[in-house]
């Protein structure tokens, strides 16, 4: 496989995966938001304005993760910023989805390390060469 196309790949997969993480918030803050419409609350903070917040920011990242796909597919050279954009919007949706479905606040760091790591990949992905 040629470098490019095994770059174009990776770059794609990373896509992907924000846009699988997105989709997984929007799982959770919509569940998050049904059981405090029903009554049957499990947290009290589990539903509610931080619900409607993750799945927001959730909806926003999965059309920002939509366009960084389109447009790597496309070869475009800044295509990767939207991705950037993408796990930097996605990191608080995350941490409160965590958060919430946790229980314990220690396990929303992990949001913070997963939006980092995608943060570094996409900024490393614009400073190579055109995917195309």
């Amino acid at each position: 496989m040629r470098p490019d196309v095994r770059r174009m790949l990776l770059i794609q997969a990373g896509n992907v995966l924000l846009l699988a993480i997105a989709a997984a918030v929007i799982v959770m803050a919509v569940d998050a938001l049904t059981s405090y419409a029903t009554g049957v609350r499990d947290a009290p903070d589990a539903g509610g304005a931080l619900a409607g917040i993750s799945l927001a920011g959730a909806l926003a990242v999965v059309v920002l993760a939509i366009v960084a796909y389109r447009w790597t597919a496309r070869g475009e050279r800044y295509a990767p910023l939207f991705a950037v954009l993408g796990w930097a919007v996605l990191w608080l949706p995350l941490s409160l989805a965590l958060g919430a479905a946790s229980g314990t606040p220690l396990v929303a760091y992990i949001a913070t390390l997963v939006c980092g790591a995608g943060i570094v990949l996409s900024l490393v992905a614009l400073g190579s060469k055109k995917p195309r």
